[in-house]
């Protein structure tokens, strides 16, 4: 297949930077970097791998485990095996942030984040944010730092740090000085069924949360008053049968101008986009709100 220009020099940019990368056999990883995004040259092998990726879809192989990447509001997050799939469910939580005027440097919080794709697309969104996206398990915390080196690349820059919600002292630091905390826990509860591709082969971790889908959400709103600053605000994704007892939840921790958002767009056959959200504190400080409906 004959190469344009632009392929061309891109192709050309690349080895010069596979070699002062240090990587051992440049020429052999190049060809195959061409193979599989630019131009395939054997066409039998791309026919074979197109099978083998059907049949692995046939036996509910999650999408975004097969082909590797999945695209969130924009940006091309790498995925696989043992990583939560970022859905368009959760852009219902940048859509509420464009309504919202949040403080330039306010400091964010993306509190089980997985590979980063809520909190990476709050920094594409806005790149005056602070963002720090925590995750726990090692192996989303894997793909969660790739995600955020590959997107540096795009002038999309956000802070990386591994711990457990549930241990407090870990956020000791943070006490007080963050604008928003938004989320998107596990919270299916541990008996309820669900297709393969989420209750077969997805981390348990990244989709349980105890007998009704509210433990680790329970956590979050705990440690978010403690960190939040006056006025700061609290959004968390969930299921849609689980709004009133959230919005309860927020109230009997300080939290006010609570609402629950549903987004129909959003939402698809897998489940409904929702988010609650509430504000700490009554002084208006950090975000004030326009543009959503309960």
């Amino acid at each position: 297949m004959r190469l344009g220009k632009y392929e061309q020099e891109a192709i050309a940019q690349a080895r010069v930077l596979l070699e002062e990368a240090g990587v051992w056999d440049p020429d052999n990883d190049l060809s195959s970097l061409v193979d599989r995004f630019i131009a395939r040259t054997d066409r039998q092998r791309a026919l074979d791998e197109f099978r083998l990726a059907v049949s692995e879809r046939c036996n509910r192989i999650p999408l975004g485990h097969i082909l590797g990447i999945v695209e969130f509001d924009e940006l091309p997050l790498v995925v696989g095996s043992g990583v939560f799939i970022p859905r368009p469910h959760s852009s219902v939580i940048h859509k509420w942030l464009d309504g919202s005027e949040l403080a330039q440097g306010a400091r964010v919080l993306d509190l089980c984040a997985g590979s980063g794709a809520i909190g990476l697309a709050i920094a594409r969104r806005r790149p005056d944010l602070d963002v720090t996206c925590v995750e726990f398990e090692q192996v989303a915390v894997n793909y969660l730092k790739r995600n955020i080196a590959r997107l540096a690349t795009k002038n999309v820059h956000v802070n990386a740090l591994q711990a457990d919600i549930r241990e407090s002292k870990a956020f000791a630091h943070f006490g007080e000085q963050i604008g928003l905390i938004v989320a998107n826990p596990p919270y299916v509860p541990r008996k309820m069924q669900l297709q393969p591709e989420w209750g077969d082969h997805h981390p348990t971790a990244a989709v349980y949360s105890g007998a009704d889908g509210l433990d680790l959400i329970r956590q979050i709103t705990a440690l978010a008053i403690t960190l939040l600053i006056s006025g700061g605000w609290l959004v968390i994704e969930h299921g849609e049968d689980q709004a009133q007892v959230i919005r309860k939840l927020f109230g009997q921790h300080q939290l006010t101008e609570i609402q629950t958002v549903i987004d129909r767009k959003s939402s698809d056959a897998t489940g409904t986009s929702v988010i609650t959200i509430g504000r700490l504190g009554a002084n208006d400080i950090g975000v004030s709100r326009n543009g959503c409906t309960n």
